[in-house]
């Protein structure tokens, strides 16, 4: 690239801003404010989604099977047997959670079996209480 003429940059007319545009006023103060009070926001935002609190699989559990209790039985039952299947595959670790996957495993096979009755003779509130028994909760 060739060097810049001397007599051209000479002939350059300085800058010109329009009058007062250097000076800080309250508007600019106002929109620099504005403009702080959306990134800080959007910073929160964000940030509050990659930290938020996650539920364990116990509690969201304990949700799932309260949000089950108004269902009639058989819907109950279904929703339990959906769940267990759920906690099942995500069984993974040490003794503890070998133990609490086959107890979940003969625990959808026993829902399994009355689903497909007309009459489920099965009781909803002991299945709830061995799926959080299970799952190392009170139920």
């Amino acid at each position: 690239m060739a060097a810049a003429d001397p007599d051209l940059v000479a002939r350059l007319k300085p800058v010109r801003l329009p009058p007062g545009f250097d000076a800080l006023d309250w508007n600019g103060i106002l929109a620099v404010f504005a403009l702080a009070l959306v990134a800080g926001l959007v910073l929160a935002l964000i940030l509050r989604a990659f930290t938020a609190p996650r539920l364990s699989e116990g509690e969201a559990a304990e949700r799932a099977l309260a949000a089950e209790r108004g269902l009639s039985p058989a819907d109950r039952l279904l929703g339990q047997s959906r769940l267990v299947a759920r906690l099942a595959r995500r069984q993974d670790g040490g003794r503890a959670a070998a133990a609490a996957a086959r107890r979940l495993a003969e625990l959808k096979a026993t829902i399994d079996a009355e689903l497909y009755r007309r009459e489920p003779a099965l009781d909803p509130d002991a299945v709830e209480a061995a799926i959080l028994e299970a799952l190392g909760r009170r139920g």
